[in-house]
């Protein structure tokens, strides 16, 4: 258990060398492409955005308490992978969002404008949303494989609530997810599951 506790905290702590570089990077680009000014600003989506954060909280706790020990390792091996490729790119090749102004008077315009004020506009691409909440979506698939559609649905929730709430552009989901399922199938390598 204390191998998992370490484990758990380190994956935890490595996520959180996103904060730094949110808040000190400069320069970059944007990889907006002309399908993102398709789309449109919902501050609604603010809520699934945000359920996000205590949803990867309780996603690393359960995979700890609950998984298998191979299984866990290759959890554990996957999240290192995404989060250091994925803190590396941000480091060497800074993106940022350029967000609109949040118009109206209603609590989830408000939210909006407060998440737009305390996570600063860098560590587009690849969406850290996206890749964290599809790591944890295919390792618990193999956990809990009936709800497969639920995992999906999941996913493309937190993909589109990124998209409407202006925080990413069009690349950045996609760029989550293929990081996420690269990460996915390094740590099943690293730990062969028992068939």
């Amino acid at each position: 258990m204390k191998y998992r506790l370490v484990m758990t905290v380190l994956l935890a702590g490595v996520a959180g060398l996103y904060i730094p570089l949110n808040r000190t990077l400069t320069g970059g680009v944007t990889l907006a492409t002309p399908l993102d000014a398709w789309i449109p600003l919902w501050p609604v989506w603010v809520f699934p955005y945000l359920l996000c954060l205590p949803a990867w909280v309780g996603g690393l706790v359960w995979a700890a308490w609950k998984m298998d020990e191979r299984l866990f390792r290759s959890f554990i091996s996957a999240g290192l992978f995404v989060l250091l490729s994925a803190t590396l790119f941000y480091y060497v090749f800074p993106t940022y969002v350029q967000r609109p102004v949040v118009t109206g008077n209603s609590w989830a315009a408000h939210l909006l404008e407060l998440v737009y004020k305390n996570d600063k506009a860098y560590n587009a691409f690849p969406s850290g949303h996206v890749y964290q909440t599809a790591l944890i979506s295919l390792f618990y698939n193999r956990l809990y494989p009936r709800h497969q559609w639920f995992w999906i649905g999941i996913v493309v929730i937190v993909a589109l609530s990124t998209l409407f709430t202006h925080q990413h552009y069009l690349p950045d989901p996609i760029g989550g997810l293929a990081i996420a399922w690269l990460g996915y199938r390094f740590g099943i390598y690293m730990h062969p599951q028992k068939i």
